[in-house]
């Protein structure tokens, strides 16, 4: 008696499991970091994120890129909002700058800017 039902819950264990379906992963922050950017650009709000420290840091001439491309750097300090990506936003910037000026913006820019 005991083999036929221990036979049978091991059956159905082992149809449960083959018959899983896999749960894709969604990452939430990208997409709305891309959203953001998106979102951004089409208001005419064109900037790079740059994850700083306590204080913010200051590079001799950024103002002159700045000012040149019409693009703002925005420095979080040591506080990023959860669920935002800085790489992601940064990178639909990026396209947007390669398309708009093509690569030569890219050997002006921030060296720290992530995501580029």
């Amino acid at each position: 008696m005991k083999k036929p039902v221990l036979i049978l819950i091991f059956i159905c264990f082992a149809t449960l499991h083959l018959s899983a379906k896999v749960v894709r992963h969604v990452d939430t922050a990208k997409i709305y970091s891309v959203k953001l950017a998106n979102t951004d650009l089409k208001n005419g709000k064109i900037k790079f994120l740059i994850r700083g420290g306590i204080v913010a840091t200051y590079i001799k001439g950024q103002e002159l890129f700045e000012k040149k491309y019409g693009v703002d750097y925005y420095d979080f300090g040591c506080v990023m909002p959860s669920g935002f990506s800085i790489e992601d936003y940064n990178k639909v910037v990026a396209s947007f700058m390669d398309r708009k000026y093509g690569k030569v913006w890219r050997k002006e820019v921030r060296k720290d800017i992530r995501g580029i």
